[in-house]
């Protein structure tokens, strides 16, 4: 045992830089699919919604006029867009891909008579320096709980990799905790079944204020390759406010990694955002 300990100690630190500066060896894992319109053509835009498999893209219209919808919270990363027209549809290294906005996981391109594929004007978020901000705040704890509402078991996998030593979330002052009363956050993966509502909503109403919800996966977002089924009630934001949406399938541990550093800094804006108690006010009822 002492062999192994001496070892390591030689070996230097092996836990992710990440988000301090880039982690090259973590970043090997695909973590969304990027849409390059430039590339884009009305024949590739129809033959890719035809192959997808969950809807992420989804096609009206014809060679001459038509739109393509391209749902990132829908996308399970196949690889059939990236395979078919790997000049408009590339794999995405990057793990900051977690939003705040269901909208923003979200593209919209036209094309017509004449004109080649435009893309529709979308409003940006601007996640930037909230990002900056939320790196700041490592010294201020979040406690998260985790509800899995009926997933396959892949985001779970992932979420495990965030205790080990490579990524020891706890560094960064992040905790996962067995208590919603303790929490701070709630972090949801699976579809959302039914026979899961009723355990998730308690679980919600438990955690004090202000709570944070993370919607943590595709299935969880949009319900994947399981949405409109008979036993699922998803996706999760028909049912509680979501505050942070992580997509993939699974995400990646740097993804869901972001999508917690965004969640801090939601926290950290409804903590400024809150009223500061009146001096000398006396509780309710007393004169």
């Amino acid at each position: 045992m002492s062999r192994w300990i001496v070892r390591g100690l030689r070996s230097g630190v092996r836990t992710s830089p990440f988000p301090a500066r880039e982690d090259p060896e973590a970043n090997d894992a695909p973590s969304a699919v990027e849409l390059d319109v430039r590339g884009l053509t009305a024949r590739t835009a129809l033959a890719a919604a035809e192959a997808c498999p969950t809807d992420a893209l989804v096609a009206e219209g014809d060679l001459r006029r038509g739109r393509l919808s391209f749902d990132l919270g829908q996308c399970i990363l196949c690889g059939r867009c990236t395979r078919l027209a790997p000049e408009a549809f590339r794999p995405v290294h990057d793990p900051r891909v977690a939003v705040r906005a269901r909208g923003r996981l979200s593209r919209r391109v036209t094309w017509s008579a004449g004109g080649g594929p435009v893309e529709e004007a979308m409003e940006l978020e601007l996640t930037g320096r909230l990002r900056e901000r939320s790196f700041r705040v490592f010294g201020r704890s979040l406690h998260i709980r985790h509800v899995d509402a009926g997933s396959c078991n892949g985001c779970e996998s992932e979420l495990q990799l965030l205790s080990s030593p490579y990524y020891d979330l706890a560094r960064l002052g992040l905790f996962f905790t067995p208590s919603p009363r303790h929490a701070d956050a709630l972090l949801v993966t699976g579809v959302v079944t039914r026979n899961m509502e009723a355990a998730l909503q308690e679980t919600y109403a438990a955690i004090p204020e202000p709570r944070l919800v993370v919607a943590a996966g595709v299935c969880a977002i949009g319900g994947g390759c399981f949405a409109g089924g008979i036993m699922t009630h998803g996706p999760l934001d028909r049912l509680l406010p979501v505050d942070v949406y992580v997509p993939g399938c699974p995400p990646t541990p740097l993804a869901l990694l972001h999508g917690l550093l965004l969640a801090v800094g939601k926290a950290e804006e409804r903590r400024s955002a809150s009223p500061a108690p009146v001096a000398g006010a006396g509780r309710k009822g007393e004169g």
